[in-house]
């Protein structure tokens, strides 16, 4: 997989075309999930969480109800 990032859409479209000369591509769009971490875009920029992946560890690990605890452990 290969992940093409940038600000000129022009640019990329053109690097797209390039490499479907050579490879047969897929354009899968914008980048969503990428190595269990989440891309969100706004206005103010691109934010990168793990809250599907936390979720799922919680569920698969039946923690997803468990109540949260304040200690500190200095």
């Amino acid at each position: 997989m290969t992940i093409l990032a940038g600000n000129d859409k022009e640019e990329i479209d053109q690097v797209k075309e390039a490499l479907n000369k050579t490879f047969k591509i897929k354009d899968l769009g914008d980048l969503r999930y990428f190595l269990d971490f989440e891309v969100v875009r706004s206005k103010k920029g691109i934010m990168i969480n793990q809250m599907k992946y936390r979720l799922e560890l919680l569920t698969d690990t039946s923690l997803l109800d468990c109540k949260t605890c304040n200690h500190s452990y200095e």
